[in-house]
């Protein structure tokens, strides 16, 4: 009990305001847990939720005198905070789409490489090609080493005036822009895998005309250790490209956000 009473005086000036500190740590708790980094599966929940109250009890003297002062009813109350979990949601899949990139564009390659049945769940509580996870792994650390997670924090603080607290939803605005999200997420990561895709297409024709010539010879004793290597060779040459280009594309989701 005393534990608890010691945590009255820093609460206590914010009493008329706790359903908007309320609100405000609902939307950054559904960020956080779709956050790369920090959202992965491999980070406990309990973690997750330490995280977002921290933050947002360090954010609450900055951003609580712009919040309207919220007297409401329990069923109006419910609704503010779905609005708020919603609003989460989106600034967290905008940044987790660009690890879908990664982990769509890891199993193009696996699978042009002869790799996709040598599984990792390193990052994902599913089991994902070998490549992918090296390649989420690589992108998550880079965003981490480039302070990633301070410009997360001011996107949280911009995305109050871009949807201010309470505000209701455009939920076909909503569905246009996460199916655009969607579709650009396939073709960054298919221009991502591309160099492989046309070597696995370079690769079955070979063994097409091989195979025509020589149709005593098992090709694919000879043709899939000469794809898995060429395709390891290439992925060496290759990954530090893909993950510049991945990290300008991640960066275009901040410049997003700042252009409003």
């Amino acid at each position: 009990m005393d534990f608890l009473l010691s945590f009255v005086g820093p609460i206590m000036p914010y009493a008329d305001n706790l359903m908007a500190v309320a609100a405000m740590f609902v939307r950054l708790s559904v960020l956080a847990f779709l956050l790369p980094g920090l959202g992965e599966a491999t980070i406990p929940v309990q973690v997750r939720l330490v995280v977002a109250f921290s933050i947002t009890w360090l954010l609450v003297p900055v951003l609580l005198p712009t919040f309207p002062e919220i007297t409401a009813e329990p069923g109006a109350l419910a609704g503010l905070m779905l609005v708020e979990a919603l609003n989460g949601f989106v600034l967290g899949f905008s940044f987790r789409i660009m690890i879908f990139v990664l982990q769509i564009a890891g199993t193009i390659i696996a699978q042009a490489m002869s790799l996709s049945q040598i599984f990792g769940n390193l990052l994902t509580e599913e089991p994902n090609p070998t490549v992918s996870v090296l390649l989420m792994t690589a992108g998550i650390t880079l965003a981490l080493t480039m302070d990633f997670h301070i410009e997360a924090i001011k996107v949280l603080i911009r995305s109050y005036e871009m949807f201010p607290l309470g505000a209701a939803v455009n939920t076909e605005d909503l569905a246009f822009w996460a199916t655009q999200k969607a579709m650009g997420a396939f073709d960054f990561a298919l221009s991502l895998s591309l160099p492989f895709v046309i070597l696995n297409f370079i690769y079955n024709i070979m063994l097409g005309v091989v195979n025509r010539a020589m149709p005593q010879l098992m090709v694919s004793f000879v043709g899939l250790p000469a794809i898995t290597g060429a395709g390891l060779m290439l992925l060496a040459l290759c990954v530090a490209v893909m993950l510049t280009a991945w990290i300008a594309g991640f960066n275009a989701v901040f410049t997003d956000y700042w252009s409003g």
